[in-house]
């Protein structure tokens, strides 16, 4: 018998604004709970990816500009398809499993919950 493994797993993507990556994680949490929606276990197969503020941020690093998460007001591609471009920097640098410095800590946050949380 031909067998294939399929892997699986969940990312979910949300906007950190002010408020940052681990209280964005907590909020969600709690919104799970609220709707009666067990939090997120150590062992389930779900990554969350939480730019500060915009995944423009991460959009702008991509390109190679140098970004400050303090900012908000990097700019929105005129089209979302307009992004290969910056996923396939991104690309790269997960081939290298390093992302060029100084990265956002917001990615770098990212690129840990994929390491930890997604099947290989």
């Amino acid at each position: 018998a031909n067998r294939h493994r399929v892997a699986q797993g969940l990312v979910v993507l949300l906007d950190g604004d002010d408020r940052g990556v681990e209280v964005r994680v907590r909020e969600l949490d709690t919104a799970c709970r609220t709707q009666g929606i067990d939090a997120r276990t150590d062992d389930d197969k779900v990554a969350i990816f939480i730019p500060t503020w915009r995944i423009e941020t991460w959009l702008a690093y991509l390109s190679g500009a140098d970004v400050d998460e303090a900012r908000k007001d990097y700019p929105r591609l005129d089209r979302p398809r307009d992004c290969q471009q910056q996923v396939n920097a991104l690309w790269e640098m997960c081939q290298r499993r390093a992302l060029r410095q100084p990265a956002p800590p917001s990615l770098e946050a990212a690129c840990d919950e994929y390491q930890a949380r997604m099947p290989s």
